[in-house]
């Protein structure tokens, strides 16, 4: 039974997804050899499944990895009580940053000029959304600009 376009295009989706969220690492076999073996990168996946339209989202994921890092790091730099306090601290901190990451990233937002769908709209809908206004069909002529013959147009082409 053949499956439908729209799953070939998720299917391809995900196969997309996970294979950019794997990452190389060294693994030490039975016999002591080491060997390399491409693992999936939960993090990465979870960052990358977030839609987030901000040209500062990237430093934001560079600062919590940071944060992160400094809980792993404590054990080095402190007493074993002092560093499992602040590393659970810190790792606490961390996950409710993930939250309102999580939070940020479901909401659809829209007003008169633009729309941003979340990524589970994108995933299950087979369209861009577009958005048309009169103010960018003031320089067409009027009947064209009334009977909304850009939007035909683009119908036609999806």
């Amino acid at each position: 039974m053949p499956s439908p376009e729209g799953q070939e295009k998720h299917n391809d989706l995900i196969d997309l997804i996970i294979q950019s969220a794997t990452k190389t690492v060294n693994v030490k076999g039975d016999d002591g050899t080491i060997f390399q073996e491409q693992q999936m990168d939960s993090d990465s996946l979870w960052w990358k499944t977030h839609f987030i339209s901000a040209n500062t989202f990237g430093a934001v994921a560079f600062e919590l990895k940071e944060w992160k890092r400094m809980a792993l790091q404590s054990h080095e730099n402190m007493g074993e009580e002092r560093a499992d306090q602040i590393s659970s601290d810190i790792m606490e901190i961390s996950q409710s940053f993930r939250r309102a990451i999580d939070a940020k990233s479901s909401e659809s937002l829209r007003d008169k000029n633009n729309s941003q769908s979340v990524l589970i709209d994108k995933v299950g809908r087979n369209r861009v959304e577009k958005v048309y206004t009169m103010k960018d069909q003031v320089n067409k002529s009027p009947i064209n600009s009334f009977l909304g013959r850009d939007r035909e147009r683009d119908e036609e082409y999806n």
